[in-house]
């Protein structure tokens, strides 16, 4: 609205200009300078199209009920609720809302593992009628709602009852470990209400197989505290195993959010080690990244300390003797550091050029487009490198008449180029070295950035392990659980997603073919009941996965109402309505600027 208030402000003071300095007609001039303002003023009005909002009192109610899980779980009020709504919707409509907005269903309870409210108020502004919600008041996006929206509408709150209640809100685990190493798991546990006095009792079974048992202490209630417990990876099976955490606790009321599921890959040895020496940015992200492309198990150490190590994923602490000895049994070796590995594996080394004697130039340095022969040229051609990000600096290294370059850059696109990438292939034992650092920042900035960045990783890796054939990297991911009532996310890896896929899902009791949408981003989501599921994309090679849909859900656990009960008498709808629908405005600026043209003519003025 403020452009259209400085060119109608314009518009009038050159008005005025004209008539009382530039032609000096008088008093008359500011009749005329009026119209032809009110003209202009018309026509600005027309050519901006400034939006209003109207409303229509009046029409049936719309009442939309809270369908999330919480509505069920132990100490709510489901039944008044429903009664509630349907009382208050009587002649009018009935919406649920949740993760989504739907129509009321009378066979379907609460199911859904969110409670937004933003859309549905949306939907019911375009509705006449007053409008009422009701809710238990634990919302997920109450701090998100515009006041506007909830302007002019009824909430009654049917609150929760406190029932004593313990849950497993979380488990951390590694999803790799090495079969020689213990699993280190940190559980988050929750309490409300008055529990029991006592020690809650943890089982972790793998099918009907129990692998831990031991008493945990439940924190004060109300409270949350995290507890430590390991589990030799020897007692689980090499392979991906669905574990579950149970937690059981006397006159616990609500058993649902008790049990946890993750899904845990033994290795019989680490496929890859990296080993970040300091720890920093650029050893963060390669680490992150690498653990994406291996399928045969990654750990990451950084070193904190003179004599202390720590692991990138379980953030537990190791001597430099233990981590030597993970690195001696890994099947490549990764070091971000100035010291080379110095096993007979095949090693990556990233000089970091902080130390001794190493010299590093810091700039711009841009990847030359144009990849040299090499053995991982055939990947790295796939790549535009000159819409990369820049690098921050290299390491300056030349290449050996044993060596061969793969990639080369220049600083500020001008001058000789500088190898950035180096291999060789040394008695059997091959090594990349990467010169250049900065490389972080095509993680960082995604999309074919970061494809490009995990290009190079992936093409290293390839050869380094010399499997005969590329790394075949899943197209399609997925999370690897969910909680209950919330959609499986599938992710199109790459650029360029199809409209639709194909795939299959193999349940507990059925098998079915599902389609699968992407939206812009490459997502699509599919929501399925409690339990493990395989997934394949018959059309895609090496497409495939677990996800485990869990029982848990964070609304099962009694959390504070978010918005409180409040009357409004009367409804509305919102209406939209343009400027330029207003068709007297045209009607005005013909006449205004007709009645200036006949005073003129009268004045004598051309």
């Amino acid at each position: 609205m403020l452009p259209v208030i400085l060119s109608a402000l314009a518009a009038a003071a050159i008005a005025v200009i004209v008539y009382m300095f530039r032609e000096s007609v008088g008093p008359a001039g500011l009749g005329l300078a009026a119209l032809r303002t009110v003209a202009l003023v018309a026509l600005l009005l027309v050519f901006f199209n400034p939006a209003s909002t109207t409303r229509t009192q009046g029409g049936p109610p719309t009442v939309l009920l809270d369908v999330s899980l919480s509505m069920n779980a132990a100490g709510s009020q489901w039944n008044v609720a429903l009664d509630t709504a349907r009382s208050l919707a009587a002649g009018g409509t009935l919406l649920t809302f949740g993760s989504s907005v739907a129509t009321y269903d009378s066979l379907n309870g609460p199911t859904d593992g969110a409670s937004r409210l933003a859309s549905a108020l949306r939907m019911a502004a375009g509705r006449s009628g007053p409008v009422a919600v009701v809710t238990d008041g634990e919302l997920d996006d109450i701090h998100g709602i515009s006041q506007s929206l909830l302007r002019g509408v009824s909430v009654v709150v049917v609150e929760r009852d406190t029932a004593a209640n313990v849950a497993l809100l979380d488990v951390d685990v590694n999803d790799f470990v090495v079969q020689t190493d213990t699993a280190r798991i940190t559980l988050t546990i929750g309490t409300w209400g008055q529990l029991a006095a006592g020690p809650a009792t943890l089982d972790v079974m793998i099918g009907q197989r129990r692998v831990y048992n031991s008493q945990i202490d439940l924190p004060a209630s109300p409270g949350t505290g995290r507890r430590t417990i390991n589990i030799p990876s020897s007692t689980l099976a090499v392979g991906t195993n669905i574990v579950h955490f149970t937690l059981t606790a006397v006159g616990d009321s609500e058993p649902r959010d008790n049990t946890r599921i993750r899904l845990l890959t033994v290795t019989t040895q680490p496929g890859v080690v990296v080993l970040v020496d300091p720890a920093d940015v650029e050893g963060r992200f390669l680490a992150r990244e690498m653990s994406q492309i291996v399928r045969t198990g990654l750990r990451g150490f950084a070193r904190v300390g003179e004599q202390r190590w720590l692991d990138m994923q379980s953030l537990s602490t190791l001597s430099p003797q233990e981590v030597q000895r993970v690195a001696r049994n890994a099947a490549l070796v990764v070091t971000r550091s100035d010291a080379p590995w110095l096993g007979g594996a095949p090693f990556w080394h990233w000089p970091a050029g902080t130390v001794g004697e190493t010299e590093f130039f810091e700039g711009d340095w841009y990847v030359t487009d144009g990849v040299p022969a090499s053995p991982v040229a055939g990947e790295l051609a796939s790549v535009a490198w000159d819409s990369l990000p820049p690098l921050t600096g290299i390491v300056p290294l030349v290449a050996g008449t044993d060596q061969w370059v793969a990639l080369s850059g220049r600083l500020g696109r001008r001058g000789a180029d500088r190898p950035l990438l180096i291999g060789e292939d040394s008695s059997g034992v091959r090594r990349l070295t990467t010169a250049a650092a900065g490389m972080w920042r095509w993680a960082l900035r995604g999309g074919a950035s970061l494809d490009a960045y995990r290009t190079v990783l992936s093409s290293g890796i390839d050869w380094l392990l010399d499997t005969g054939e590329p790394i075949v990297t899943s197209q399609v991911t997925t999370n690897r659980y969910v909680s209950r009532g919330r959609p499986v996310t599938f992710r199109w890896r790459s650029s360029d997603a199809p409209d639709s896929l194909d795939v299959v899902v193999t349940g507990p009791d059925s098998t079915e073919r599902r389609v699968l949408f992407f939206d812009a981003n490459g997502a699509s989501q599919l929501k399925l009941p409690p339990g493990v599921y395989r997934w394949a994309v018959p059309s895609l090679r090496e497409t495939s996965g677990i996800v485990a849909v869990e029982d848990y859900s964070d609304e099962f656990h009694l959390r504070a109402a978010g918005i409180q009960p409040r009357e409004a008498s009367g409804g509305f709808a919102l209406f939209v309505k343009y400027t330029r629908e207003r068709w007297w405005l045209f009607v005005l600026a013909v006449a205004a600027f007709t009645a200036e043209w006949a005073w003129r003519q009268r004045m004598g003025l051309p």
